[in-house]
């Protein structure tokens, strides 16, 4: 998480000396002297500022990037710390008190963690999930201001402490996607869809489930902050589990596709056999993936044919994303363009040779007309 944002610090010192200092040993700050990375030892830290064991001849006024994470090695995951800015404002013979420089709508209040009691927020897990949280919210202010109440109200009191780092990284992730396209600052959300995103996706329980999620929520941003077309792929997305969502990657991916119509992209089906489907659910139970095919398919996003119904290695099944399939698959990946676009079709790419027509299992005749 990025909290680098250039802003006039608004807190006289009196008030920064008055917020709550916490003590949290294992905490450290990087900061670059040239190309290479230095680490300073954190003596305390607080909502409005910190103090760094250091010796750096940093003028009062100076300032400051660092990387707030656990002693050691500079991280190269970025969950696992937090860049901020600080203006130094006092030194002393033991190392220097620098102030924090968030950007607007930032409130940090490390003494009000809704995971721990304050008396046991020491490690830095716990100083950075605060710094998270507060970026969250400054996230949302800035995309719905409309929706930071709830969102909020949602990780303040409403969620359970595994569902709020759910909502959390899917928020700075989305935050990570929408900072690579044009006017990012200027993209907003409606407030509707920015509360349904992080309260229904912070049930994911994957890492990749997460992105999904993070890049619905990039796409719920248009400049006019009006667009809701993203409200169906939502309610789509909060339907599928992290093995349906393996599924649909594997066929969206692997899937060649083609021009179906002028603006309609379609897919030629893959085939699965026993092993395949084992591998990418993870599971060797081909009964059940059995049955999360067939659910895929009754939502509309794969067609299914079974040529065994034992999973036979050698027979296997021939699976499709529908074009309904593509397009939730695009618009999770943080693209907001055409399908044709994403999965780079190009103009006039010819239809596959017609193939006698298969016969369909349950409801997979309706999905396959979606």
């Amino acid at each position: 998480m990025n909290l680098s944002y250039a802003s006039s610090d608004k807190h006289g010192m009196q008030e920064r000396r008055r917020a709550e200092r916490r003590i949290s040993p294992e905490l450290a700050a990087y900061h670059w002297t040239g190309a290479f990375p230095k680490q300073e030892m954190v003596r305390d830290i607080s909502s409005t500022g910190v103090y760094l064991e250091t010796t750096e001849p940093w003028d009062t006024g100076a300032l400051v990037s660092l990387s707030l994470q656990r002693k050691g090695p500079l991280e190269g995951n970025f969950e696992r710390r937090v860049a901020v800015q600080a203006r130094a404002v006092r030194r002393d013979g033991d190392g220097i008190a620098l102030t924090f420089v968030f950007p607007a709508g930032m409130d940090l209040r490390l003494s009000e963690s809704p995971l721990k009691s304050a008396a046991d927020q020491t490690d830095p897990e716990d100083v950075l999930r605060e710094f998270r949280i507060a970026g969250v919210l400054a996230f949302v202010a800035r995309i719905s201001p409309s929706a930071l109440v709830e969102v909020r109200r949602l990780i303040r009191e409403g969620l359970s402490n595994y569902r709020v780092a759910s909502a959390i990284e899917i928020a700075l992730k989305a935050e990570r996607i929408l900072s690579f396209g044009a006017n990012a600052d200027k993209m907003r959300a409606p407030d509707s869809l920015v509360v349904r995103i992080l309260e229904s996706g912070s049930w994911a329980d994957s890492e990749s489930a997460q992105q999904l999620w993070a890049g619905l929520l990039a796409t719920s941003c248009s400049p006019s902050g009006r667009d809701d077309s993203n409200l169906s792929f939502v309610e789509l997305l909060s339907q599928l589990t992290a093995i349906h969502l393996r599924i649909l990657t594997a066929a969206c991916t692997k899937a060649a596709k083609y021009m179906s119509s002028i603006e309609r992209v379609s897919s030629k089906p893959i085939t699965l056999t026993a092993q395949d489907m084992q591998r990418i659910t993870g599971s060797r139970d081909l009964i059940r993936a059995h049955r999360d095919l067939e659910y895929l398919t009754d939502l509309g996003l794969l067609t299914l044919t079974v040529r065994s119904s034992s999973f036979s290695p050698l027979e296997g099944t021939d699976i499709a994303p529908t074009s309904l399939g593509l397009q939730l698959y695009a618009r999770c990946n943080g693209h907001r363009g055409t399908a044709q676009d994403f999965y780079g079709v190009p103009v006039g790419s010819p239809v596959p040779e017609t193939q006698s027509a298969p016969t369909l299992v349950g409801d997979q005749a309706h999905g396959a007309q979606r």
